[in-house]
């Protein structure tokens, strides 16, 4: 039998052998792609070369690692949906289409794979009679066995002819493997591959993007032909493999073993439903983690940490109340190291990632679950509230729908009750998705935010040497589209054939600056860059620019040398925490601005003040060597075999640009640096927390004069502080004396006192002292009197505050000190509360505290 590694190496041999670069999967992290949360499909890493920018390649195919949550809901349920799964495929850019595509995919699938031809069917797109006449006289596929099918079937984007968007576009053609009739189909021998009953499945999409659509569903054809194909690497191995389900595969089958024999160790037991959960999460969430994804509440950490906290919550209800999913990463590395290697270096990281999360929802879920029970018995007979409750502990705690509704069921809900509260539930969740997808940039539309009539070169890039260039303008851009001329005050974005304006890339921000010439002043604003093309936001701020115009562009070379200052410090830092905390610390991002640096990296725990003070001084060491810094452009692998460290996000070409300071940094590193670490002239660490699970952030300065503010102001700080300390130890000190005077005539205070039926009424008025000291006196009273009702009241300038202790004897009795505070407080405009044996209360106008202890004596003694 073959196995899925060998599939995999058949079809990138077969396809290099046809002439294709073999290109190495992309992240699950789309580089430079904020439109789509994670990597879908092969092509996303090739939307530049379909737009037309055509680098060294015009064939290429991959196996690429995907991830999608739409069907999440249904993963383990079918014999063939996933959350990460593995997409062959193989592109053209304007180079071979139809013919070759098609002739392409029944050589592999016939002649490599062996699959038997009656087996296989085909769909086309029904206005698509090219694709036809290939499949019907070149390949000779029976015409019974050739299906077309409309729009929604056969036609990328689905639909996308009637309902957009606009872009690339165009008709396939799908390949199915026939797995023979389904006595449950109600079509009987008559079904074909659009049928859904299972006796179908999709092996292999050939998309043939020959369109561009525009607005009014035009369909204009595109002067280079493209193909696009993706062929799920999971389903073709259960093809291949003889077996139904995904989950009976080779792979999937190791890592459920595993699984099931870790449950049966523990006696717990599950469905074979959540044992294909826990695998294919599992998949998921160890190429996530090791692709960067940091577990969190928020966008793609959101999916990682919501993937562990179900798996975790299976286990639990199978019966085990330890953390025991983190330890099938091993297995899972085993099964997918011979196509990503990389895996198994991060696999003690990965599980220590998980088992915090685990141990984490473990203590989550044992405190909330009898409070959540409570509050739905306490509800049962309200759909709303429930609805609410329901939410809140699966938005605010994690706790999953299915846990929640076991204990639902168990409390003795109503069933019309709990379905109201279901509505109430999945309302509230979708108005949370529709509030993340409104702040988010995130569209799902794999060419969005991507101008197609910008069939231009790429910009030239000098500003690694030149800070002012000599450029001519290309195009004029604004909220409408193309303009040939710009005026005053209008925003506006130019695109130059060169620049030194460095486009905001690696956490690095954009280069601001000034387009100049004769007629006209432009204010560059920021710079950023898609496929190569460098892009600048401005404003004119005199006179007016057109479209073919030559101009000066000149960077601000005083934020760029703060700018290069905090990139290299980020450098620095890095080798700083790798050397102190251990190498385990990797970038997970950094934000490097003219005014501060921010640098994220992986930790599972603060930072000690010891290890600060070690990592401070490494940094000063650093600057105070003034150790070169070099650049240089290496082959890929000659770059990893140096030793360069890789941000966990990017996607590298087959060459690099390396900067090297010493002997104790080297990193991959496409921004602007100085020359020597010297130029940093100090760097300051001014805060150090956590971001999220395991991922630790530090913030901090650099130049003496950014450094000498902050020391100056948190001195200033320090200072105020110790002052306030003073203060309040003077002021300590002087109530300690004022309570000791009172101490000493508490006798006579005791005097003072009205006897009314046996119980002494005390009332007194003092100056200055604060709302603590009331409260001892008050306890001291208690002390000396068996039986009596004390209020004291304090006042200053500005407050007044009242103290009423009741003795025990007299709350027996029904005298409550809390009842008569609320009788009490309102007549100085105050409020306050307390117990029945004592209460207090506070006011805004100390000049009414007098007239409310007069009034006071006439109420309590009513009461006595």
């Amino acid at each position: 039998m073959m196995t899925t590694n060998e599939i995999r190496a058949k079809f990138l041999n077969f396809f290099k052998s046809k002439k294709h670069s073999i290109i190495a999967s992309d992240s699950l992290v789309p580089k430079d792609d904020p439109t789509v949360l994670f990597t879908t499909a092969g092509m996303q890493q090739f939307k530049p070369q379909f737009l037309g920018h055509i680098d060294g390649f015009t064939r290429a195919s991959t196996c690429q690692k995907c991830l999608r949550t739409d069907d999440l809901d249904v993963v383990g349920k079918t014999d063939f949906h996933h959350t990460f799964f593995e997409m062959l495929g193989n592109f053209s850019f304007g180079d071979y289409f139809k013919t070759e595509a098609i002739h392409w995919a029944w050589e592999f699938l016939t002649g490599e794979l062996k699959l038997p031809q009656e087996k296989l069917w085909v769909s086309v797109y029904n206005e698509d009679t090219e694709a036809y006449a290939i499949w019907a006289n070149e390949i000779k596929v029976p015409t019974d066995r050739i299906v077309k099918l409309g729009d929604k079937s056969n036609f990328w984007p689905s639909n996308a002819r009637l309902n957009g968007p606009n872009g690339p576009c165009g008709p396939c053609s799908e390949i199915f493997f026939d797995y023979g009739v389904n006595p449950n189909c109600p079509k009987g021998k008559d079904c074909d591959p659009d049928c859904s009953c299972g006796r179908f499945s999709e092996v292999w999409n050939l998309v043939f993007t020959q369109f561009n659509r525009k607005d009014g569903g035009i369909l204009e054809p595109l002067p280079a032909k493209n193909i696009d194909t993706g062929m799920g690497l999971e389903r073709l191995v259960a093809v291949v493999q003889g077996k139904k389900s995904n989950y009976e595969t080779d792979n999937f089958a190791a890592i459920l073993k595993v699984i099931k024999d870790a449950f049966a160790a523990n006696n717990a037991k599950a469905t074979e439903s959540e044992f294909r959960i826990i695998a294919d999460h599992m998949r998921a969430v160890t190429i996530g983690i090791a692709d960067g994804v940091m577990p969190s509440n928020e966008g793609r950490g959101y999916v990682m940490r919501k993937l562990i906290v179900d798996m975790s919550d299976l286990a639990i209800r199978a019966g085990i109340e330890k953390p025991v999913i983190h330890a099938f990463v091993d297995i899972v590395i085993e099964r997918l190291k011979d196509p990503y290697p990389e895996l198994s270096g991060k696999a003690n990281d990965i599980k220590a990632l998980i088992k915090r999360i685990e141990e984490a929802f473990i203590k989550v879920r044992r405190e909330r679950v009898p409070e959540l029970k409570e509050q739905l018995i306490a509800n049962k007979d309200n759909g709303r509230s429930l609805g609410e409750i329901l939410f809140l502990y699966r938005d605010t705690y994690g706790l999953t729908l299915s846990t929640m509704m076991l204990i639902a069921n168990d409390t003795g809900i109503a069933a019309f009750v709990l379905n109201d509260a279901l509505k109430i539930f999945e309302a509230k969740m979708e108005e949370q998705k529709n509030r993340s997808r409104s702040s988010s940039k995130m569209t799902g539309d794999v060419y969005a935010n991507q101008d197609f009539s910008l069939n231009l070169p790429k910009t030239e890039f000098v500003g690694y040497t030149e800070t002012k260039a000599e450029a001519h303008v290309l195009r004029i851009l604004n909220d409408q589209g193309e303009i040939t001329e710009a005026h005053e005050a209008q925003p506006i974005k130019i695109i130059l054939d060169r620049t030194p304006f460095y486009a905001e890339a690696g956490g690095q921000v954009g280069d601001s600056g000034y387009l100049t010439n004769t007629k006209v002043k432009v204010r560059v604003t920021g710079t950023h860059k898609a496929n190569d093309i460098y892009i600048h936001s401005a404003v004119i701020e005199q006179g007016s620019l057109k479209a073919g115009d030559n101009v000066q562009a000149v960077i601000d070379e005083s934020r760029r040398r703060s700018i290069k200052r905090n990139h290299t410090a980020t450098h620095l830092l890095q080798a700083a925490l790798r050397e102190t905390l251990g190498t385990h610390i990797k970038q997970q991002g950094s934000l490097v601005e003219e005014g501060r640096l921010r640098f994220d990296f992986t930790h599972p725990m603060g930072i000690k003040p010891e290890e600060m003070k070690k990592i401070e001084n490494r940094l000063e060491e650093f600057i105070r060597r003034s150790d070169q810094v070099t650049t240089e452009v290496l082959a890929l692998e000659e770059a990893k075999k140096k030793g360069a460290l890789a941000f966990f996000a990017e996607k590298y070409g087959q060459t690099v640009r390396v900067v090297s300071i010493g002997d104790y940094s080297r990193e991959f590193c496409g921004g602007t640096h100085v020359s020597s670490t010297g130029d940093i002239e100090a760097m300051k660490i001014v805060s150090e927390g956590s971001v999220a699970q395991g991922i630790r952030r530090v913030e901090a300065l650099t130049g003496h004069v950014a450094v000498d503010d902050f020391l100056k102001k948190q001195a200033q700080e320090i200072a105020a502080i110790e002052q306030a300390q003073r203060m309040k130890q003077a002021e300590k000190e002087k109530q300690s004396i004022y309570f000791d005077n009172i101490k000493a005539s508490v006798d006579k205070i005791i005097e003072s006192g009205e006897n009314i039926n046996g119980a002494n009424l005390i009332l007194r008025s003092l100056e200055n002292i604060d709302i603590t000291l009331l409260r001892k006196l008050s306890d001291l009273l208690k002390q000396k009197v068996k039986s009596g009702v004390f209020i004291l009241g304090a006042k200053d300038a500005e407050s007044a505050s009242m103290v009423l202790s009741v003795t025990d004897d007299l709350v027996a009795r029904g005298i409550k000190a809390n009842e008569l505070m609320t009788q009490i407080s309102p007549l100085m405009d105050g409020s306050g509360g307390g117990k029945p044996q004592l209460a207090q209360a506070g006011s805004k106008q100390p000049q009414k505290l007098d007239g409310a202890l007069n009034q006071a004596r006439e109420i309590v003694k009513a009461r006595l």
